[in-house]
């Protein structure tokens, strides 16, 4: 009797284990290292490391180059870009723009006109200028422009005057670091940016291939042509403004690392003072030129609105356009002069 039940539960034993499903065995998977998209090269610059990893949001500043009284500014050498174009009378303004480098002293600054709006949105950087035209005055509004003004209100306590060089109205400074520490803590903009660089930059010094190029001449107007020369000692295109040089008030000449250069067409803008202010073509798209380490490239640029940022190409391949790391000036000229290389 205990024989026959002891084979019965070794049958139902054996029932249970055959309907059983095998033990599934559970391999670890190594863990795979997460990857980052936007890893900054270890070996790369100073320069390309702050530009991609920086998230300080960009201060432009309008910089006064009317005439001669306007001269030496101080602080263009302190930007990493700097815009010039034709304003009114055939004479020009500059827009420097600074990140992480807080000059103390910048100027002389000059007021708003609208076309540089479209250039301080492609940064998108806070706006300071020293007055503006009727058309700035209501494109800044209507854009929601984050601008301080030197000369509304309590804006003006970021501004003073300093004679030394100029006794009539070229004569406004500014501080890089009292206007972003005003932009925090009076105007309460947005300080940070998440934007990428306007233009890529290569990692280190390139050698970049092209036509070899000593010199540009860029002509605004009958009145104002800037030169820019190539110093093989120092791989940096030092500027003339006609053929003085164009020095700070350090007494050190301006010079860049990249120049882009391209052309749009102006003409008079009717506004309610009649002064003969200019307007751009600069929405659309054309031709220029990148030049760096004594070389120049044919590029093409196109900017589809006035909020999008301008997108350089080169005109070989349609690839994207980069740039030494280091400060550049770009160039935007009336397309009624040539532009000359030597």
């Amino acid at each position: 009797m205990k024989k026959r039940l002891l084979v019965t539960l070794l049958l139902i034993i054996l029932m249970f284990t055959a309907c059983s499903k095998p033990e599934e065995i559970v391999k670890e998977e190594p863990e795979k290292p997460i990857e980052q998209k936007d890893a900054i090269d270890e070996n790369a610059c100073d320069f390309y490391k702050n530009m991609y990893t920086s998230k300080t949001r960009p201060i432009a500043l309008m910089i006064d180059n009317d005439n001669e009284a306007a001269r030496p500014q101080i602080g263009l050498e302190d930007a990493y870009i700097v815009y010039e174009f034709i304003i009114e009378g055939g004479s020009t303004r500059f827009m420097a723009l600074f990140k992480d480098n807080l000059p103390e002293k910048v100027g002389p600054v000059r007021s708003s006109r609208h076309y540089f709006l479209d250039y301080a949105m492609e940064n998108d950087a806070i706006y300071a200028h020293a007055g503006w035209s009727p058309k700035a005055a209501n494109d800044i509004k209507a854009l929601g422009i984050n601008n301080i003004n030197g000369i509304m209100g309590d804006d003006g306590v970021n501004y003073w005057r300093d004679r030394t060089y100029d006794n009539t109205w070229h004569n406004l400074y500014t501080s890089i670091k009292k206007l972003s520490d005003y932009a925090k803590d009076k105007k309460g903009y947005r300080m940070e940016t998440e934007e990428k660089p306007l233009i890529e930059y290569y990692p280190n010094e390139t050698e970049i291939k092209g036509t070899a190029t000593n010199a540009i001449s860029v002509t605004y107007s009958p009145y104002y042509r800037v030169n820019l020369k190539y110093n093989p000692d120092t791989k940096m295109y030092d500027r003339y403004i006609g053929s003085k040089a164009h020095t700070s008030q350090t007494g050190n000449i301006f010079a860049f690392k990249n120049v882009l250069v391209y052309q749009v067409e102006n003409f008079n803008l009717p506004d309610t003072e009649n002064k003969g202010r200019q307007d751009l073509k600069n929405i659309g798209s054309g031709t220029g030129y990148y030049l760096s380490n004594g070389v120049r490239q044919e590029i093409k640029w196109e900017k589809t609105d006035r909020k999008s940022k301008t997108r350089f190409t080169l005109a070989s391949d349609g690839s994207e356009l980069k740039i030494n790391p280091g400060n550049t000036m770009i160039q935007v000229a009336p397309k009624t002069y040539d532009i000359v290389f030597e």
